[in-house]
């Protein structure tokens, strides 16, 4: 066995162990995206460059999955990763070693400075109404007034040309339902005021008409999915067009995707 293998098991020993200490234990379903193992198992093969797998990552990192402390000095300008940590990835990838681990392990790596990752340059879509993860306010859920929620984007990637918007549902008894559809929204726009009238195109929501659609799950707790894409074209889409009219044109055109996620359970 090669030096370098040795010292990666020895790492990946290290990380695990230390990964156990850690104080913020992470939820047992990660709900870790398929496309950012896919990036880990490239990465690791050598089909994608660093930056590709960082940005994997990034969105681990600004969904909360990934606790970073905002005071660490892992938030650094250098996004050059040492070779060996391309075994972890592709062990996870295949699935010798679980999520948990994964996670943790490069969480470690990054509050010791051994990964910096540019935290600052991740697009971002927040909401002064709710947290990432919190509860969504009954206001704009079928409860209230149904209008929709404020929200702020930043860091929109410079080469941007548009930006499409899906709300979804994914934990309706029928399977995902859509919530709201925008799409060539220019990449200036830095937010959303609550209840704003819109003026870029639409698509057909979960009742078939146009518009912002409010939470209103007929039982439990439901997550509710903001998914902001930006895009490096404008979309040639007529106003009125189904998600999946919205995904497939959007493919091979997706710079950078950021996600709020909001949850609510209707007062019984």
């Amino acid at each position: 066995m090669g030096c370098g293998r040795i010292f990666g098991l020895v790492m990946l020993f290290i990380i695990l162990a230390v990964s156990l200490l850690l104080t913020k234990s992470l939820a047992e379903d990660l709900q870790i995206p398929p496309w950012v193992k896919n990036n880990a198992k490239w990465w690791s093969e050598g089909q994608i460059g660093d930056n590709d797998f960082v940005k994997g990552i990034q969105y681990l990192i600004q969904t909360g999955i990934m606790k970073i402390p905002q005071t660490h000095s892992g938030y650094g300008s250098s996004q050059q990763i040492p070779s060996w940590i391309k075994n972890n990835a592709g062990w996870w990838a295949n699935g010798t070693i679980t999520d948990n681990d994964f996670v943790n392990g490069i969480q470690y790596l990054i509050q010791e400075n051994i990964i910096q990752i540019k935290i600052d340059q991740v697009m971002v879509l927040s909401s002064s109404a709710f947290e990432n993860n919190g509860t969504i306010p009954s206001v704009y859920t079928c409860d209230g007034s149904g209008i929709s929620p404020p929200l702020k984007i930043t860091n929109v990637p410079k080469n941007t040309q548009s930006l499409a918007l899906i709300v979804e549902d994914p934990d309706a008894p029928s399977g995902t339902v859509t919530h709201w559809i925008v799409w060539n929204i220019p990449p200036q726009k830095s937010q959303f005021a609550e209840g704003e009238k819109i003026d870029f195109p639409q698509g057909i929501t979960v009742t078939g008409t146009t518009g912002y659609k409010g939470p209103c799950p007929p039982s439990g707790t439901h997550r509710y999915f903001f998914k902001l894409y930006a895009l490096d074209t404008m979309l040639d889409l007529v106003d009125g067009s189904t998600k999946d009219n919205l995904v497939q044109v959007m493919d091979g055109r997706i710079l950078e995707q950021a996600i709020l996620m909001g949850k609510y359970s209707r007062s019984n």
